[in-house]
């Protein structure tokens, strides 16, 4: 699992795999850390998708605090998942794994910022890939 932010959305791409809980820990710090301006998250995945502990923290947080989710796959269970996210947060909804798009049209991240996350999200894939160099954090 990698993830990043831009001003107003928080990115995180999944591969095929869950993210391991060193991981998932780093991405609820990123989320509990992020600024004010960043309320909404897409995610990207091949069909890796958080564990039931990991879905349970995320629910916790959410039952707290209002996000707006966009999540981009064509895994079934992954979409699954997001239905069952749905019931904590009626602000998630699924698009189709490359429909990145239509993801931010949904979340509303619109010019250069819609800009920067097709490229982050393009670089994140590759790294996920192993075809690119990871960057340090």
């Amino acid at each position: 699992m990698l993830f990043d932010t831009t001003e107003h959305l928080l990115i995180a791409v999944h591969g095929r795999e869950p993210p391991s809980d060193d991981e998932w820990e780093a991405y609820m710090r990123t989320v509990f850390d992020r600024p004010a301006t960043c309320s909404k998250t897409l995610v990207v995945t091949a069909g890796g998708g958080p564990n039931a502990k990991q879905r349970a923290a995320i629910n916790e947080f959410v039952s707290k605090n209002t996000l707006t989710v966009a999540i981009c796959t064509d895994a079934l269970l992954v979409r699954q998942i997001g239905i069952a996210l749905s019931w904590f947060n009626p602000r998630v909804r699924s698009f189709r794994g490359n429909d990145i798009a239509a993801a931010l049209r949904y979340l509303d991240v619109t010019g250069p910022e819609a800009a920067l996350v097709h490229h982050k999200v393009a670089k994140m894939r590759l790294e996920m890939e192993g075809r690119a160099p990871r960057a340090t954090r």
